[in-house]
């Protein structure tokens, strides 16, 4: 089971909200890491980045450890039924490799 962001299988981290059509968005597992921390809980990781939500509770008014039950934020590939992403941000997807060269 992946309870830190350490132990997360992709390098892109998907989020998003089945209440909030316009709530989603991608980053990379890298940058998380270095502006949160590697060992951060990813229960802990969402609070951060759907702070904003006008549906999230405080951290206090939830049991320590908890998702929010009122946020519906999640991580998209950790869900069952979604596709896990490619294992490559956006710009390098587009690269292809050319056979042959110098001589």
């Amino acid at each position: 089971m992946v309870e830190r962001l350490s132990d997360f299988p992709w390098v892109i981290v998907r989020i998003d909200c089945p209440l909030c059509p316009h709530r989603k968005g991608q980053y990379r597992l890298a940058r998380l890491a270095e502006k949160f921390g590697a060992d951060i809980q990813l229960c802990g990781l969402l609070d951060r980045i759907a702070l904003d939500c006008p549906r999230k509770s405080h951290p206090w008014e939830r049991p320590a450890g908890q998702y929010d039950p009122r946020c519906k934020a999640r991580f998209t590939d950790l869900d069952a039924i979604s596709r896990p992403p490619p294992d490559l941000p956006p710009m390098l997807r587009k690269l292809t490799v050319i056979q042959g060269g110098r001589g």
